[in-house]
């Protein structure tokens, strides 16, 4: 429960800060601890040196970061806003659509609105929105966010830790479209899942999912020791693994086999035009986020993907009434009110710290061992 103790915050301080000195100043190198039960992860070398990360900067080391959202849900914006500002970076907002609006010319070839939610419809035409913009203004990389998200009031720490993870698993992509604006996150790669719900690994794929043998890429990266991730039993969405398998305060970066839920993901320019073709010109028949798994899972169009579990930008769910959550799974409307807001598996969580942090107080852990 919410209730942090100076001595925790302080010793998370600490670890955060000799790491960023050890590995953005030049005095030492990234190195990620790998554990046993991962015959596919690898180790960052000892003696890689590093230029000065951008994670630190405005933008969170992309060139924009883009927040998808309805003009009308302004508890969110003003939310979001707050939540930006205390943690350093700026947001860019793009409107959200409503379905219905959306002319039955300009649906995506395989729609069919009897079986399809407007609200999915909508959802879609948003996210594509974004990526045409990206592809529009020219723009290098750009982070895409829902506009219900919580991270952790660390985030550019953990980003960080990510981006050194994200540079070793791209050494074995394709680099014949290498990004040209120098990125952290290394300049090979055309998306970052770096929010998302459900993780399933390349090799555990159900049956319907799977992918020929010779595509699979089951490579994965332990970052341990992380203070930020949740202590057992704090941690949902590991759809096909067991976190026993794996050291308390695990994060694995990892090329994504299937996920489910696309709360935050990063695309490079390349990586905005593969999508903008496969999710806006191919045609769609089931939600946004199955597609975009496609998209990586099915390597479609050459696409290079890398994501991270628990990941680094979750839905929250406020305090309220619950029928305000979210604005695609509407359902029927819900008069249920929650006294509590939550998020899960971020454990300094920016959105229930944010009392503390407007009066430059230590932030408060969700959970505590």
């Amino acid at each position: 429960m919410i209730g942090g103790r100076p001595s925790v915050s302080l010793v998370l301080a600490v670890v955060f800060f000799v790491f960023v000195i050890i590995t953005f100043l030049g005095s030492g190198s990234v190195r990620s601890q790998f554990s046993p039960v991962s015959s596919s992860a690898r180790r960052i070398s000892s003696t890689e040196k590093h230029a000065q990360s951008d994670v630190f900067n405005a933008t969170l080391g992309f060139e924009k970061v883009f927040v998808i959202g309805l003009p009308e849900r302004s508890d969110k914006r003003d939310a979001l806003s707050l939540m930006s500002a205390v943690t350093g970076f700026t947001l860019s907002w793009i409107d959200g659509v409503v379905g219905k609006t959306i002319p039955d010319k300009a649906l995506p070839f395989g729609w069919d609105r009897e079986k399809m939610q407007d609200n999915n419809l909508g959802s879609w035409r948003g996210h594509v929105n974004a990526m045409r913009r990206i592809v529009e203004e020219d723009i290098s990389s750009a982070l895409i966010l829902e506009d219900d998200m919580d991270w952790d009031v660390h985030v550019k720490q953990q980003l960080a830790q990510f981006a050194g993870a994200a540079r070793t698993l791209q050494k074995d992509f394709h680099q014949n479209q290498t990004i040209e604006s120098p990125s952290p996150y290394g300049q090979d790669w055309d998306m970052l899942w770096l929010g998302s719900c459900v993780t399933n690994f390349d090799e555990d794929l159900p049956e319907h999912l799977q992918i020929p043998v010779e595509q699979r890429d089951s490579r994965k990266i332990l970052i341990q020791n992380d203070p930020t991730v949740p202590p057992p039993g704090h941690i949902l969405g590991n759809g096909s693994f067991s976190w026993d398998d794996y050291p308390p305060r695990t994060r694995i970066v990892y090329v994504p086999g299937d996920n489910v839920c696309s709360f935050a993901y990063a695309l490079s320019a390349a990586g905005a035009q593969k999508a903008l073709q496969y999710m806006g010109l191919e045609g769609q028949h089931k939600p946004f986020d199955n597609h975009l798994s496609d998209l990586c899972r099915l390597r479609i169009s050459g696409m290079r993907c890398v994501s991270v579990v628990p990941s680094l930008f979750v839905h929250h769910r406020p305090k309220g009434k619950i029928s305000g959550d979210s604005d695609i799974n509407k359902g029927t409307e819900n008069e249920e009110i929650r006294e509590v807001g939550f998020t899960e598996n971020i454990l300094y969580s920016t959105r229930l710290n944010l009392k503390n942090l407007v009066r430059g107080l230590e932030p408060e852990e969700q959970w505590t061992v």
